[in-house]
């Protein structure tokens, strides 16, 4: 029970950040920058955050480093390699201005970032070592896609819906790779 307090709060405290910062980030000088910077630099401090969290608090061990995959390890992955792939090829060439798209490549490596170490280095390592592996990657993986009802703000019901089914099951997908790879990376 303790566990589950420590968990929920992990999240809440992410859930927190989150909103401060986007607070932050809408005051002068911050509100008079493009939206792929203001985006860069609040994802930045998140990550900043989720680190500091875990070093103050939870102490997980956050591996990024970059381990040889095998055949067997990336087989579970490889269909949704190959669309994510194929989606991103089509919006490289569909793309007029080459600055404009790797801005944006710049920023979902950042977000990449900061939710891999957030939700699958301290959540689900968190929750991993009290449950177990599936237990663990359920709950994180729903604390994951919860998470995304903060775009509420911005987005309509459906969308937000329908991105809740996705990273429910995109976080679980990632949780696997996690646990195959042993590797944040």
């Amino acid at each position: 029970m303790r566990q589950l307090k420590n968990i929920l709060i992990l999240w809440g405290g992410i859930l927190a950040s989150m909103g401060l910062v986007s607070l932050f980030l809408r005051v002068p000088p911050f509100n008079l920058l493009s939206a792929p910077l203001t985006t860069g630099l609040q994802e930045s401090l998140l990550l900043g955050i989720a680190l500091l969290f875990n070093t103050a608090w939870f102490q997980q061990p956050l591996h990024y480093r970059n381990v040889p995959i095998s055949w067997i390890q990336f087989k579970p992955v490889l269909p949704t390699l190959l669309v994510t792939a194929f989606i991103a090829s089509l919006a490289l060439l569909s793309t007029r201005q080459w600055s404009t798209t790797f801005a944006a490549l710049s920023v979902a490596i950042l977000i990449s970032l900061f939710e891999e170490t957030s939700f699958r280095g301290l959540l689900f390592q968190l929750c991993r070592s009290t449950w177990g592996v599936l237990p663990g990657a359920l709950l994180s993986s729903v604390l994951f896609s919860l998470t995304h009802l903060l775009n509420l703000s911005h987005q309509t019901l459906t969308a937000t819906l329908l991105q809740l089914a996705f990273t429910f099951v995109l976080g679980l997908l990632l949780c696997l790779v996690t646990v195959q790879t042993k590797s944040l990376f």
